[in-house]
């Protein structure tokens, strides 16, 4: 009999394009081939008000069994923001208090309710959503039944207020990087709880060691494994969204948080400056203003193969983002043979593209520009970086290493419980 796992995220579905979203489901549907796999989650769509659009219970998503609970939206904008600021309030205590070497004199001269006061902590974590109170309640009673959980990212109800109840039988993919809400003091004692916790990247495993003990937990880094793209290029899709020129593209959420705000003001002024007539291309979910522009096209949700299809046939790939665990876009758009720029002020994107060699890192508008410049006009040096990344990717990232991980993992955890 197969082992029943339970994997536990936000929001799951094929309409949802979040990298830690993908990732379940990616996961979810490789370690259902050995597994007996549910997938535990919520009924939202969009990740700002949490409405519960999906319908709840119980069904079956490409083979995987996914059960959605009941949930509200999410709360007052007006007491989550003040809550945050509340929480946040902390944070100078506690950078301080790491910088100093977490002595034991430090705590004495906090305020409770400025460092070690936690009671804020789950009605913060309630009012942003999902508020799943009825997962908690499944997790304790079913627990018992499930050889071991997955509980992907470190930000959500989810997995900082239900993960504890299972902690003995937890691996944990926090999707961390250095963000300020990766230093509330809550996480000091979520981070540590689960038995395994997997990172994504080397420098995502770093920062984690240094900001959380984890002196008690078992660690790795797994990576992700990356499906070879379909080979061909597919010019009915250019036509369908009327691409005749050149273009960039930029695939993902399109949020403020993303950086995709300053990437279309340095576009603009880059083609004004430089009178290019190449194409800006905005694939994925638009959360903020549309700018009209002639040279900048959002094309809303698309389909995986049309995506695949608009990142094959385009120049390269921005990534703009300043904080990344992974980037599933810049890992694609290397197995696509497209090369990336991306924002030097994220550790794992910097990492990638010096690690590869794969495409340029920039600090501002005129390093943006340069490399910009650099990769649309010299078409042999852009290719070659293309091959790199192409193989960075090949070398570093399969299905197979991964779920070895997985399996040991799993076994560890069952032999464990099972002495218990």
């Amino acid at each position: 009999m197969k082992k029943k796992i339970g994997i536990v995220v936000q929001r799951y579905g094929i309409q949802i394009n979040g990298g830690a979203e993908v990732l379940a489901r990616m996961l979810a549907e490789k370690l259902n081939l050995n597994y007996d796999v549910t997938v535990l989650t919520s009924r939202a769509i969009n990740y700002h008000t949490w409405e519960p659009e999906l319908p709840a219970g119980e069904s079956t998503e490409n083979g995987v069994r996914v059960i959605r609970f009941e949930h509200p939206t999410r709360g007052n904008p007006a007491e989550v923001h003040q809550l945050n600021r509340k929480l946040r309030g902390r944070l100078w205590y506690q950078k301080l208090y790491r910088f100093l070497g977490k002595p034991t004199w430090y705590l004495k001269l906090v305020p409770d309710s400025e460092f070690k006061d936690n009671r804020y902590d789950e009605e913060y974590l309630s009012l942003q959503g999902p508020y799943l109170y009825d997962l908690k309640q499944y997790l304790l009673s079913e627990k018992d039944n499930y050889s071991a959980f997955v509980f992907v990212t470190y930000l959500y109800y989810p997995s900082a207020v239900c993960m504890p109840y299972v902690a003995e039988k937890s691996i944990f993919i926090p999707t961390l990087h250095d963000e300020p809400s990766a230093h509330m003091s809550m996480f000091q004692k979520i981070i540590p709880a689960p038995s395994w916790i997997f990172f994504l990247t080397k420098a995502e495993m770093e920062f984690s060691v240094k900001t959380y003990d984890l002196s008690k937990n078992k660690i790795d880094v797994v990576g992700v494994g990356m499906e070879m793209p379909e080979s061909g290029l597919d010019e009915t899709v250019l036509k369908k969204f009327d691409l005749h020129e050149q273009y960039v593209i930029y695939v993902g959420r399109i949020d403020k948080a993303k950086g995709c705000e300053t990437l279309l003001d340095y576009f603009i002024k880059y083609v004004g400056e430089t009178k290019r007539k190449t194409k800006l291309v905005m694939v994925g979910k638009n959360m903020i203003e549309e700018i009209k522009h002639p040279q900048i096209m959002y094309t809303g949700f698309v389909s995986d193969y049309e995506k695949s299809q608009l990142m094959k046939q385009a120049t390269l790939l921005i990534m703009p983002s300043q904080y990344e665990s992974l980037s599933f876009v810049v890992l694609e758009s290397f197995l696509n043979k497209v090369p990336v720029l991306a924002n030097r002020a994220c550790e794992v994107l910097k990492d990638h593209i010096e690690i590869s060699n794969g495409g340029f890192s920039y600090t501002d508008y005129e390093s943006f520009s340069k490399h910009l410049n650099n990769m649309l006009d010299n078409k042999e040096e852009t290719k070659k970086m293309a091959e790199n990344g192409f193989e960075y990717v090949l070398k570093n990232f399969t299905w197979e290493s991964v779920l070895k991980k997985f399996d040991q993992a799993i076994d560890e955890i069952s032999e464990r419980n099972n002495l218990i």
